[in-house]
């Protein structure tokens, strides 16, 4: 006669995937999360890394190049921030251009339109690219057969600045399509002059702080994520 012994019942597994699941969420999120935070950080180390590369005055300034024209003048193409919000622009910073030349030299910056009819039908070289560092500038002549009136003549700018040696103008930025000219001063062809092109921006601080605060709050919220998946919970 045989007998035949009943195994008792093996506890489910069930009760184990769900606990299992708990842990790893956290660790991946918090992994993730851990990723970001050292992105943020980064970011804001570059911003007061780049902070520390202004001058007295707060600007970040380029070296010091030449330009020179046989021509009337020189002006940069439009410079269009009409696609920005105008609470963007208009808090944007300050433009500084600083020139010298053998001879007294004017500096302005007008609306682009503005000054395209005080240059037109005068000979002047537009420049339509410029690249700071390696210096490097793309320009074309722009024909004509009048001669300018004095720039400093003109109501059409918004900012200027005319005389013997360095001259210096600066611009806070405002929305819109602009433009920036240098010129003899007397209106007469051949400019020539050495220039540092230089941009002050308040705002770049605050956007610092801010990716190292967003940083370290990342951080925490990871440190948080990972100690939930890797601590020891009671059986």
């Amino acid at each position: 006669m045989s007998t035949t012994t009943e195994q008792p019942p093996r506890p489910s597994d069930s009760p184990a995937q769900p606990r299992a699941k708990r842990r790893v969420l956290p660790i991946v999120f918090g992994s993730l999360a851990a990723l970001v935070a050292v992105v943020l950080l980064a970011l804001g180390g570059m911003g007061v890394w780049a902070l520390t590369q202004r001058d007295d005055d707060g600007y970040f300034t380029s070296h010091t190049h030449s330009l020179s024209t046989g021509t009337f003048a020189l002006s940069t193409s439009t410079i269009d921030l009409g696609g920005a919000p105008g609470w963007f622009a208009d808090g944007a910073g300050t433009v500084r251009i600083s020139a010298s030349s053998a001879e007294p030299i004017f500096l302005g910056i007008g609306r682009a339109g503005d000054v395209a009819g005080y240059l037109a039908r005068v000979p002047h070289t537009q420049i339509t690219d410029f690249d700071a560092d390696p210096f490097k500038v793309s320009s074309h002549i722009v024909p004509g057969s009048a001669r300018p009136v004095p720039p400093a003549s003109q109501s059409l700018w918004h900012a200027q600045a005319s005389g013997s040696g360095m001259q210096t103008v600066s611009w806070k930025v405002e929305s819109g399509k602009w433009s920036a000219v240098a010129m003899n001063a007397d209106g007469t062809r051949n400019v020539a002059v050495a220039f540092q092109v230089g941009a002050r921006v308040p705002a770049l601080q605050w956007v610092a702080i801010g990716f190292l605060i967003a940083g370290v709050l990342v951080g925490a919220l990871s440190g948080w994520l990972l100690y939930l998946g890797i601590r020891r919970r009671p059986a």
